[in-house]
């Protein structure tokens, strides 16, 4: 592990990185936030050597079929750096601002009707999500607009986490870090026709089950399969996405119906691979929005071109 790997991720998950960005955004003047965050972006995407970036250019090398050269692959890396300061800085500087987070996040037709019946019709729906575009941002919106949700997020999160859990709460949230206590109570949530959310596209460590993801095993989680098998409810992919105006929108796909298998593991990878069909669609056509700065795929590292 080198240095640079230690500083760069370790900072983006610390306490300390969470509540710099964080003053940051609530106290720099729009005219001065996103250049500056501009400018961030440009360090950390010349920091090769890091893990943060040598991930983000593994990941996308694979979403974009191993096609992109290591120039290519430089500006694609550079461009989704961009968006991503951009959308923690627009979180943190609108984080108070309700009206104007209305104004920033956008839902498309599909997505409007299905956020209409989840408020209304009582039914269960399990929205599983990717890293794209400002997630942060969306999640606020869903809320200031009346959407009650419970997330499942990663377990034993480090302090940065705790502080962006603790805004999330605080929007109206109920952020629960994955445990067996918090998979209980998504359950009973949504066998009382309630909505929970959780992500699709974070690699787990010690995952026991290896999934299809961009064509390569994976180890991505597929709890969530359990949870809709257990309670009947559809699957949905949800997803942030940026818009040319510098919006951004919610998108999803229709709902997935879990299909029961004898065999478990069978019943869960086969499921979760057809989610993550969904999820790859919604990626393909936007990698630059991808924001998954954790190796999927580690063991392709060293073969991406440099």
């Amino acid at each position: 592990m080198t240095r640079s790997k230690i500083n760069l991720q370790t900072l983006a998950n610390s306490s300390f990185g969470t509540k710099a960005a964080l003053a940051i955004g609530r106290g720099l003047p729009f005219w001065l936030g996103r250049p500056l965050a501009r400018l961030a972006s440009e360090i950390i995407a010349r920091q090769k050597n890091s893990g943060m970036v040598r991930a983000l250019r593994t990941n996308l090398w694979v979403a974009n079929d191993y096609k992109l050269t290591g120039q290519e692959l430089d500006q694609l890396v550079l461009q989704t750096w961009r968006k991503h300061t951009r959308s923690l800085w627009d979180f943190y500087h609108h984080l108070n601002r309700p009206k104007k987070v209305l104004q920033l996040v956008d839902f498309s037709p599909d997505f409007q009707t299905l956020f209409d019946l989840a408020k209304t019709d009582q039914q269960p729906r399990l929205f599983v999500t990717v890293h794209t575009s400002n997630f942060e941002l969306a999640g606020r919106a869903l809320a200031l607009r009346g959407l009650e949700f419970q997330i499942l997020s990663y377990p034993q999160p480090p302090g940065g986490y705790q502080i962006q859990n603790k805004i999330r709460q605080e929007s109206g949230i109920e952020m629960t870090p994955m445990s067996i206590e918090s998979f209980q109570k998504a359950r009973e949530r949504l066998r009382n026709g309630g909505t929970v959310l959780t992500g699709v596209d974070r690699p787990l460590a010690q995952s026991r089950h290896m999934v299809q993801f961009f064509g390569r095993p994976s180890p991505l989680p597929v709890a969530y399969v359990q949870l809709a098998l257990q309670t009947g409810a559809p699957i949905l992919v949800v997803a942030c996405v940026s818009l040319p105006d510098g919006r951004y929108q919610l998108i999803c796909s229709p709902p997935i119906d879990v299909r029961p298998n004898s065999d478990r593991d069978t019943e869960l990878v086969g499921n979760a691979e057809v989610v993550l069909k969904h999820a790859e669609g919604i990626i393909r056509p936007r990698t630059s929005d991808w924001c998954m700065f954790y190796p999927i795929w580690p063991e392709l590292v060293k073969d991406v071109p440099a």
